[in-house]
């Protein structure tokens, strides 16, 4: 990556690339968040297929960006977002079905 050119704005591409780590983060660990969330509830009907497609083609999407643009906030970060979306995918997936079956879950403690 060429970190002498600059934009409009006086910002280098380095200097740009901490904007998108930031994001990176911040989104990041909001799946997380959800992620578990989603694992100590066991139930995930409140949140719509949609939703879960559209986040994966959004960081395929993102991820083919940073790629083609030689930024490595955006190729790593959703990189991490797609993977952690399939993550959130498959709890979806699993955990609809798993009440759909009519299994009841209880925690033992």
């Amino acid at each position: 990556m060429n970190q002498t050119i600059s934009n409009i704005e006086g910002l280098s591409l380095k200097e740009q690339e901490y904007f998108g780590w930031a994001g990176n983060i911040i989104f990041i660990v909001a799946q997380l968040f959800q992620i578990h969330h989603t694992y100590k509830r066991k139930e995930t009907r409140d949140i719509s297929y949609g939703l879960q497609i559209l986040f994966c083609i959004g960081d395929c999407m993102y991820t083919v960006f940073g790629a083609l643009d030689d930024s490595d906030s955006m190729l790593i970060g959703n990189g991490i977002s797609l993977a952690l979306a399939l993550v959130q995918m498959s709890q979806k997936v699993y955990y609809d079905n798993y009440h759909e079956r009519g299994v009841a879950y209880h925690q033992i403690n």
